[in-house]
């Protein structure tokens, strides 16, 4: 709650910089600006989409002209910060979803969601084989709803951060310590947490679930709407149907109203699911796309690998998820080896769904996709 208000005073100030017609040279426009982007680091991390977004931000004109009006730079300064606002309010949306589902999950499922977070975080301060068995066995636990090793695990994980808080902190190489911080945070909430779990009732999905008709979900980040868009509308048109597709860009395959969205997920991964991962840089930036990505995970569901065309393949964080690499995806570059991909997915959900397409029809949507995505 304490970030969420937080946020709340940082976007409540921009009403009050664009009635005062402030400069981007004015003191309060840069203690504002200076509190924001700490802010969005602490949050997000330095090096996260988020920030690099509000860095880029142009709160004026780009260029002094000799005689520009001084209105004209406060009026570029109220366009930039009317945008910033913005953006600034759907990070908000997002973090009272976020705190709003955590308030009803429980520790074995929040461990199921953070996994692969907790993982790639401290893979990548650390190779030591004991750190590497601990993650394994806790891996190994989750996947066999397995409490004492579970627990035994998580005290050791925990013991490993207390005994190395002081080097991580020292550590100039480490970035990304408000990672750790939270990792740290995390396991012990868990840890103190997971006794109070029934995992005979909180342990994922129960045969009789299995015969549930199938669900896809389109594992995405926001910032990758406009293709995710394109999918939605494919899919769309081979049949498939609103309550048949989670797609949370999309007002047609939302989590329902007054819906805890982990619980949901959670619900749906009781179901034969098929997950469509849209990659990005972005995705790999965001914990919500990875706590999906450990929900699949640990229900072994089946997915298939989609990547935007700026996907970089040589990202370490990619490595670190927790997802067969060698699994053929496709590329939304529009070339033939793309339609030849999409094409197989298309075969693939109408066995899966029992679909009855009409071959003209899907032809031309083909060609719509295509085109969308070339666009």
């Amino acid at each position: 709650m304490k970030r969420i208000n937080k946020l709340k005073s940082i976007i409540d100030e921009i009403d009050q910089l664009i009635q005062k017609n402030v400069t981007s040279s004015s003191p309060e426009f840069q203690a504002w600006r200076t509190k924001t982007e700490r802010f969005l680091i602490s949050e997000y991390g330095n090096e996260s989409y988020e920030v690099s977004e509000f860095q880029k931000m142009h709160f004026t004109l780009s260029a002094w002209v000799l005689g520009t009006p001084q209105s004209d730079f406060i009026a570029a300064c109220k366009r930039g910060l009317e945008r910033a606002k913005a953006i600034l309010t759907t990070y908000l949306d997002e973090l009272e979803e976020n705190e709003d589902s955590e308030a009803g999950i429980n520790a074995y499922s929040k461990l199921k969601y953070e996994f692969s977070g907790i993982r790639a975080v401290v893979e990548e301060y650390t190779d030591s084989g004991f750190v590497i068995n601990f993650l394994n066995g806790l891996e190994q636990g989750i996947n066999f709803t397995d409490k004492i090793k579970i627990k035994y695990y998580l005290r050791e994980l925990l013991n490993w951060y207390e005994n190395n808080w002081t080097n991580i902190c020292n550590d100039e190489y480490v970035n990304n310590l408000d990672e750790h911080e939270r990792n740290k945070l995390l396991i012990k909430e868990i840890f103190e947490g997971i006794d109070d779990c029934d995992f005979l009732k909180n342990d994922g999905v129960s045969e009789c679930n299995q015969s549930y008709e199938p669900i896809i979900l389109l594992s995405h980040r926001s910032t990758d709407k406009k293709y995710g868009d394109a999918i939605e509308k494919l899919l769309s048109s081979i049949g498939i149907k609103n309550n048949q597709l989670i797609y949370t860009s999309h007002p047609l395959h939302k989590i329902p109203l007054d819906k805890n969205i982990y619980e949901y997920l959670r619900e749906s991964f009781g179901r034969k699911i098929f997950v469509i991962v849209l990659w990005s840089n972005e995705y790999l930036d965001s914990p919500a796309c990875l706590n999906e990505m450990g929900a699949m995970w640990v229900t072994q569901s089946d997915y298939t690998n989609i990547y935007v065309p700026s996907f970089d393949f040589t990202n370490p964080k990619y490595y670190q998820c927790a997802v067969d690499k060698n699994k053929m995806g496709a590329v939304l570059d529009g070339s033939d080896n793309c339609k030849a991909s999409i094409v197989e997915l298309k075969n693939k959900l109408v066995e899966m769904f029992g679909l009855d397409i009409d071959e003209n029809q899907w032809i031309y949507s083909l060609d719509q996709f295509i085109e969308d995505i070339s666009n």
